[in-house]
């Protein structure tokens, strides 16, 4: 990384930290992010693995799935998802 990128970054985590916004969930809490209108993450951890860790679970929704296709097979990216805690 160059000076011109290195204080471009600089630059740019400044202006993400001035914004910032967290929350704490507990646990049965749900948070939605739309991933083309913020920019997001979560700190860091150190787990006990004591039983107690709550362990974040992903899942993405395709913009194809907002409506059925007309016709042909399933969108394989518009699967259901498993019960919650299933690999």
């Amino acid at each position: 990384m160059d000076e011109t990128a290195a204080r471009a970054f600089d630059e740019l985590r400044e202006a993400m930290l001035a914004v910032l916004a967290g929350t704490a969930l507990e646990a049965g809490d749900l948070i939605i992010v739309d991933n083309r209108a913020a920019v997001h993450g979560r700190t860091a951890f150190r787990p006990r693995y004591d039983g107690q860790d709550r362990w974040q679970r992903r899942c993405s929704r395709s913009p194809t799935c907002a409506r059925p296709a007309p016709s042909g097979p399933p969108d394989p990216r518009c699967a259901p998802l498993g019960p919650v805690g299933a690999p």
